[in-house]
Formats: C-alpha cells, structure tokens, sequence
C-alpha cells in the first residue's frame, strides 16, 4: 500500500496524517572535513566565506508532530561522509538558487542577476 502525498509539500503521509515541513540533521560532519584538512591543510580566517561539499548517507528518519495542528515534520538525519572545500565558482549557481527560494519562502524575492553579477560576487579573493 502506496502512502498518499500531500498535494502541496508532495511529502508523504505519516500515521495517515499531513506532513508539512521536513528538515536535515547532520551528524558526523566534524569527522569527515577534518580528515580532509589533515591531508590537504587551509587556512580559514575568521569572516571569511568558504563552500563545502559533503558527501552523506540518510541515516535516520523521524516526525515531529508540529504543536496543535495534527500534522507533522519529517526530519531526516544524515551522516556525512567525505567532505571538501569547494571553489566558490563551484557552489555559485546553488547557493544563488538557494538564497533566491529562501527569500522568495520568506516574501522577499530577489531581483534577477546576470551571470556577470553572479560571477562577481562569487570572485575568489586574489
């Protein structure tokens, strides 16, 4: 038997109840980045910007009932694995995306940027 979806979040049911909102836990991380920087030492400045790749298992999934609504939160925990520093370049075009659908959610959408404003802001530092 197939759990039905909710028709806006197309999250699947709990318990035959609506599941509104799923988050991420992430274990593990420290082990994994730091495991890569004793190979390949950097040197972070306090204030300084860095982009990381984290390679994770789902490890774990449970709901948390949202407070008097009778629907529910799936969080889900990932164990990270290996971990990297990527070259902003890299992470540019993502973490754009992500920003622009966490201010739209937030009811403030971004104005459009071309890729030379995107690029631009995402210069590494000479």
């Amino acid at each position: 038997m197939s759990k039905r979806k909710n028709a806006v979040t197309g999250l699947s049911t709990f318990e035959n109840h609506d599941v509104l909102q799923s988050t991420i836990k992430v274990t593990n991380a420290g082990d994994g980045l730091s495991e890569a920087m004793s190979i390949d030492p950097v040197e972070i400045h306090l204030g300084e910007q860095r982009y990381l790749l984290i390679e994770a298992e789902c490890s774990k999934v449970g709901y948390e009932e949202l407070k008097d609504t009778g629907t529910y939160r799936r969080v889900q925990t990932l164990k990270a694995g290996t971990a990297t520093l990527v070259d902003a370049t890299f992470a540019a075009k993502a973490i754009q995306a992500q920003r622009a659908a966490l201010d739209e959610a937030r009811g403030t959408p971004q104005l459009p940027m071309t890729k030379d404003e995107v690029d631009a802001t995402f210069e590494p530092e000479a």
